[in-house]
């Protein structure tokens, strides 16, 4: 019978796969994110072509917080989230803009009133079942947005039983298709995007690693790893880092094939340039064209930065 053991005690262990390490990684990923942060303190998803905002300069702010590095940009990119908050609480009217703005002001420790101002405004553009739209109450919920949120609820310090938690983890919990993946839209084909985040919201808000929705969405996810350890939107489809990463986020520490996220690491320490970046497809804003970017680097620096 094939033995399963810990992908926390995989990883944490630092085993190198083909050469490459996750501290490897992380370190030149570090460094490149340090390296592109803009005057005003923010960063852009790709510097020069897109102007610095909230979303990406949350990452880095968490990111950097978590490895308790460059101090300085740190302070720079907290000064620029909090000036860019809005007069309603939210940054941007956008609920992923506010939810990754107070994972990285909660992870930096600053801002608790602005975070608070947060909270009260993801509170107040929950959908009556539960999920969280792109902006405020315009469209249809998402699994993505309401998984990212989840998470901003707990690392701000809401309780599991929560009424706003509750309501958003019985409406992921009933986004799951027969497949065991999530969609996006609740009732469209399962893609990683939004089975890794789903697993990822479910996992923090205290929903045990045995329960059927977390088997089966990891069932679902390990379909999309490719030969080359690297995970893929969709099955089929080309692996991509930052998908990757996003899979990492979500296996972490679970009870799966032994060599699923070392494999992963791997395939992130090959992809990875020289100055430290990743090329993706995935930002929406690439229109599905593989660049170079920041936003990438940061989800990449994120997923490793938990595994050690």
């Amino acid at each position: 019978m094939k033995k399963f053991i810990s992908l926390a005690v995989i990883v944490s262990l630092f085993i190198p796969v083909a050469g490459f390490a996750a501290s490897d990684t992380l370190t030149k990923a570090l460094g490149h994110i340090a390296s592109v942060q803009e005057e005003n303190g923010g960063w852009s998803r790709l510097r020069g072509e897109f102007p610095a905002e909230a979303e990406p300069t949350a990452w880095a702010v968490k990111v950097l917080s978590m490895r308790r590095t460059h101090a300085a940009a740190v302070e720079k990119g907290v000064a620029f989230l909090l000036k860019d908050q809005k007069p309603d609480g939210s940054w941007n009217n956008n609920t992923a803009h506010t939810a990754f703005a107070v994972l990285g002001l909660t992870q930096a420790r600053k801002g608790g009133e602005a975070v608070g101002k947060g909270i009260a405004y993801l509170r107040g553009v929950q959908d009556e079942q539960g999920g969280f739209r792109r902006i405020g109450r315009e469209g249809a919920p998402l699994t993505v947005y309401t998984a990212v949120v989840v998470d901003a609820f707990k690392a701000a310090g809401l309780a599991g039983d929560d009424p706003a938690v509750v309501k958003a983890v019985s409406w992921l919990k009933s986004c799951q298709n027969s497949d065991g993946g999530y969609g996006m839209p609740k009732g469209s084909p399962s893609v990683a995007l939004g089975t890794a985040w789903s697993i990822r919201a479910l996992r923090a808000a205290g929903v045990d690693a045995n329960a059927p929705e977390i088997k089966k969405g990891v069932a679902c996810l390990l379909t999309m790893q490719a030969p080359s350890g690297g995970f893929s939107m969709r099955r089929g489809l080309p692996e991509d880092p930052e998908i990757t990463a996003y899979a990492i986020m979500a296996l972490n520490g679970l009870p799966s094939g032994e060599d699923v996220v070392a494999r992963a690491v791997a395939y992130l320490g090959k992809a990875q340039h020289e100055d430290g970046a990743f090329t993706s497809a995935a930002p929406i804003q690439f229109n599905q064209q593989p660049r170079k970017n920041t936003q990438t680097t940061l989800f990449v620096a994120w997923a490793l930065a938990e595994i050690e």
